[in-house]
Order: structure tokens, then C-alpha cells, then sequence
């Protein structure tokens, strides 16, 4: 049985004089549920298994691309139709080439970032290629007022600011645990007691793991594994590997000295006080990724079935870095790729070779620079002061 190849579709290809010519289809969503109903399989054929096939065909192409991906382009489209809806344009798909273009132009007025302007556009060009129409983003025109914009507004990516060494065991000093309270303790004294557990496992393993926050949040006990240095981590799926080949990180045990902030032992104790140690991964043993390593903790004190959600994650860096007393302007800085960018910044510091680090971290080729936050050097202007006290003293 072949498959007929998709009818041409009509689409603008001179908007500015507002002509239609006929133009070969670009790839979008196969309709089989149409296909089939226009090709009738051979009278002994199962019928009912075509269809079973169409519906995995539609599984697959919808996750062919991530959740958050999917979650992004929903809300970039959105945001244009609000635009378009005041003042009555059409949205299309296809939309006119001159209303991507003022949209554009209403998003630089917007002050909006780079990023955001590109994710929106994205959006845009994704809604054209599922219908199988030729995106307006693509449009030569376009990119030439694409190329002004960066021109005249770019610019640098600053990024979020990185979690220091220092900061981070100011952090984790704001959430102290001790002894475990008493089972007849009041609810809220052993609440607090897991929370501290919980939020010390997730800023040491999200930065010395360099995790991504929704790697960290979404982090299965199954896919940790003892070993006689400490533990091994798998990272079944991620950002940067949306296939699932996989990446493992290792973290030693740290010195006894360092025990205050080694993700090792912050982990085990947190796995051990929500009862989860027996999940940790052993040879053998079939990974389900059933259950988290980081979840809520209901009023009652018990600790949730449930991953955390990724937004936590900031929550948590944000107000530790709050209760070890950063001032307002250094905690808006901070985010939850603030853990993973101080990895990628202390590694640096240690003299760890860039490729190193990128295989930690998981990054596609020249990536990694971008995590790398320069860290502040007054070593020179301590000397000047020196200087200078030494130069006025004989004033």
C-alpha cells in the first residue's frame, strides 16, 4: 500500500502585492484518520490495527518534542493572538508577513529580550510547519528585519548570576537539621525538619550535580546509585538529549571537613528521613523512575508521592539565598540555573578543562562558556588600596 504524496497547498509567497501562487507543501502533521478513509486497504486486511498503528503514529509525533517545549510555543502563540486581537488582524495560520513584522516591532517597543523575541518567533514558525505552510520567520524580508533588530537592540546575555561557593554554605546553614524530633513532636517541629532535609539535598545535589532545575526536580531515587566513592547519577533524558541516550554523573564523597555541604551525605540523610534509601539503584535491579527524590511535605508531616515542580526549585535558591542575608538586588539575580552555573564556575576556578565540564553538565558543543560567570576579582584593586594607604600615610 503507497502513501500519496501531500497535496499542494496555497500560500502567500508575494504578501507585499498580496498575490497567491500554488507551492509545494512543507512537512507537517500527517492526517491518516483522512488518509485512510480515501485509501481502502485490501478486503482481508485488519482494519482495526491500521487504526491502532494511526493512533501510535499521532503518539509519536507529539512526543517529538518536550512538554516544556510544547508548553512554551502554546504561550507564544497566545501572546499573538492577544496582539493581533487589538487590532482585528487575522492570525492566520498563514499569517501575513506584515503582521509578524509589526508584531516584532511592538516587541522591541516592549523592551522584550532577544530570547523572548526568538522564542515567540518560534512559536510562530512552529503553528506554519504544522499546517504544512511555508513559515513567514523564513521569509528572506523577514530575516532582513530580523538582522536590524538585533543590530540596533541587541544586547549582551548576562544570564542569571551564579551560587558561589560561600553563598552556598551560607545557604545550607540557614537550614539546619540535627537530631530527628520525636514521633509525638509537634507536626509543624518535624515538618520543618524534613523541609530542611529536603532543601539541603536539593542546593547541594543541584550544584554539585550542576543539574538542570527540571532535571533536579525530576530526579527518580531509582536513577542513584552507591558506589564505594559515593553515588552515580543518571540523567535518563534532558534538555539537550531529548532521545535518551543518557549521561552519568558521578559525585564522590566529600572530605569530612566539607560535610556541611556535601551533596553525598545531604542526599542519604534526606533519602533515609523520607524513607526512600531502599530505592537508591543496585546492580540488577530494573530502573522505574517511580519514585522522586524530591518531593513536597503535606501539613501532616509526611512527605508526597509527587515530584516537586520545577518553579521550587528558583523558590528555594531564591529564599535561602534570602535567609542567608542577600540583600534584595543579589536574590533577583538569582534563579534555579544559579546552582548550575556556580558548578560550571567553581570547575572553571579548580582549572576542570572546559570539556569536562561540558560532559557534566550535558552540553552541546560551545555551550558551556555561557555558564561561566566571571567571578569577582579584587585582588588588584586590594593591592592598589594598599598602595594608596601606604602613599597617603606620608602625606
Amino acid at each position: 500500500m503507497s502513501v500519496d504524496r501531500l497535496p499542494a497547498v496555497r500560500q502567500p509567497t508575494d504578501v507585499l502585492h498580496g498575490e497567491l501562487v500554488d507551492a509545494p507543501a512543507v512537512p507537517g502533521r500527517i492526517d491518516l484518520t483522512r488518509w485512510l478513509a480515501t485509501h481502502q486497504p485490501a478486503a482481508v486486511a485488519d482494519v482495526g490495527l491500521l487504526h491502532d498503528l494511526a493512533a501510535d503514529v499521532a503518539r509519536f509525533a507529539e512526543a517529538s518534542r518536550a512538554a516544556g517545549t510544547i508548553r512554551k510555543y502554546d504561550a507564544g502563540w497566545d501572546a499573538l493572538l492577544s496582539w493581533c486581537a487589538r487590532f482585528g488582524f487575522d492570525p492566520g495560520p498563514p499569517t501575513p508577513i506584515e503582521v509578524v513584522a509589526l508584531y516584532l516591532a511592538q516587541m522591541v517597543r516592549d523592551d522584550l529580550a532577544i530570547s523572548t523575541q526568538d522564542g515567540r518567533l518560534a512559536a510562530i514558525r512552529d503553528r506554519h510547519l504544522a499546517a504544512g505552510l511555508l513559515p513567514p520567520t523564513d521569509d528572506p524580508r523577514f530575516r532582513r528585519i530580523r538582522d536590524g533588530v538585533r543590530r540596533l537592540h541587541g544586547r549582551p546575555v548576562e544570564g542569571k548570576a551564579a551560587v558561589t561557593l560561600p553563598l552556598l554554605a551560607a545557604m545550607l546553614a540557614t537550614r539546619p537539621t540535627g537530631p530527628p524530633p520525636d514521633p509525638d513532636a509537634p507536626l509543624e517541629q518535624r515538618r520543618e525538619h524534613l523541609a530542611a532535609l529536603r532543601d539541603r539535598c536539593l542546593l547541594s545535589l543541584g550544584f554539585f550535580a550542576g543539574l538542570r532545575r527540571e532535571e533536579l526536580a525530576g530526579l527518580p531515587v531509582d536513577h542513584l546509585q552507591p558506589v564505594q566513592e559515593g553515588l552515580r547519577l543518571l540523567i535518563a533524558r534532558s534538555k539537550a538529549d531529548q532521545t535518551g541516550r543518557g549521561r552519568h554523573v558521578d559525585l564522590p564523597e566529600a572530605p569530612a571537613e566539607l560535610a556541611a555541604i556535601c551533596p553525598v551525605r545531604t542526599t542519604v540523610a534526606w533519602l533515609d528521613a523520607a524513607g526512600r534509601r531502599e530505592h537508591l539503584h543496585r546492580p540488577g535491579r530494573r530502573r522505574t523512575g517511580a519514585i522522586p527524590v524530591l518531593s513536597g511535605i503535606s501539613v501532616g508531616a509526611r512527605v508526597r508521592a509527587t515530584a516537586l515542580s520545577d518553579r521550587y526549585v528558583a523558590e528555594t535558591v531564591k529564599q535561602a539565598a534570602r535567609d542567608a542575608g542577600q540583600p534584595p538586588e543579589v536574590v533577583d539575580t538569582l534563579a534555579g540555573h544559579s546552582l548550575r552555573a556556580g558548578l560550571a564556575t567553581a570547575l572553571e576556578a579548580a582549572g576542570v578543562p572546559q570539556t569536562v565540564i561540558a560532559r557534566i553538565l550535558g552540553h552541546a558543543t560551545g555551550t558551556t562558556g555561557r555558564y561561566i560567570r566571571h567571578a569577582f576579582d579584587g585582588a588588584a584593586h586590594h593591592a592598589l588600596y594598599t598602595y594608596v594607604t601606604h602613599v597617603l600615610g606620608r602625606i
